[in-house]
């Protein structure tokens, strides 16, 4: 039973992976695979609804819906991963030293990551992208200030029970370094957690960059992004809602499949959380 248990996790890992990659490919390539220009403006053609010319209709300024969604996928994930990779390796980075040294140190960032920790996050994020001013590059920077401790505080954590292990002090007494031990011995041992946890954030990063574009501190008119185009929808939702059911469509089964995806690593790889959490 439990080898059919198994047996159906990693063959759940491997059909969400391939659809993730797929999900990847399409973005990365979607200068190539667009219908039409995304950009380009066509009055005449305005609001047009889905047919076969145009799958997902038209928005108010005649540019295909389909190609925009398309190409907001390449603007809306890959900066979902470039900011999950940022927080990733600062935090861990972070959360490594103050854990495997301690003292001073480790007091004075901790309590800084409890001052960040102490703000609603998303509050957060939007004061600090008001105060850089829209972009995404901005979106960015705001939503990693506010993300980077729970890293810092999960690698700390794993830290703080590995450093003591035998195998460590077989290290150290071999004459390694902090530097060979924290690379070679802690950070393999500890990354796990770290890549389970960096995976599952994938999806609440889309739907926070999205959120911040919704609000018009994200990526600015005309790039195309899922948040920036449901907001320019949204006054038309009962006139012409393929405009923004187009976009939140996308969001929806992207983050879905994250969140499957990262839900799967985690059964793969720490089984023994699954059946605390069952």
């Amino acid at each position: 039973m439990q080898k059919q248990v198994r047996d159906y996790t990693k063959l759940k890992l491997i059909v969400l992976s391939i659809f993730v990659l797929g999900l990847l490919v399409v973005a990365g390539l979607a200068s190539y695979l667009v219908p039409y220009d995304p950009y380009v403006q066509d009055l005449s053609n305005a609001l047009q609804p889905p047919d076969r010319i145009h799958i997902l209709g038209t928005d108010r300024y005649g540019r295909d819906m389909l190609s925009r969604v398309i190409m907001g996928a390449q603007t809306t994930i890959y900066s979902a991963l470039l900011l999950v990779v940022v927080i990733t390796v600062i935090g861990s980075m972070v959360g490594m030293v103050c854990g495997y040294y301690g003292g001073i140190l480790d007091s004075v960032i901790m309590r800084i990551s409890d001052i960040f920790l102490a703000f609603p996050g998303m509050v957060f994020a939007i004061a600090v992208a008001g105060v850089t001013g829209g972009g995404i590059m901005n979106a960015i920077i705001a939503l990693a200030c506010i993300s980077w401790p729970k890293f810092a505080r999960l690698s700390r954590s794993q830290v703080i029970m590995t450093k003591n292990m035998d195998y460590i002090a077989a290290a150290k007494l071999a004459g390694s370094n902090t530097g060979i031990i924290i690379v070679r011995h802690i950070l393999p041992n500890i990354a796990g957690p770290i890549l389970i946890t960096a995976v599952l954030d994938i999806g609440t990063m889309i739907m926070e960059i999205a959120g911040l574009s919704f609000l018009g501190l994200g990526a600015a008119p005309p790039v195309a992004e899922w948040g920036s185009m449901m907001s320019n929808g949204r006054s038309m939702i009962q006139t012409a809602p393929w405009v923004i059911l187009a976009p939140g469509a996308a969001i929806f089964i992207t983050v879905v499949l994250f969140n499957l995806l990262g839900d799967t690593v985690r059964d793969v790889l720490d089984p023994k959380q699954k059946k605390v959490n069952e």
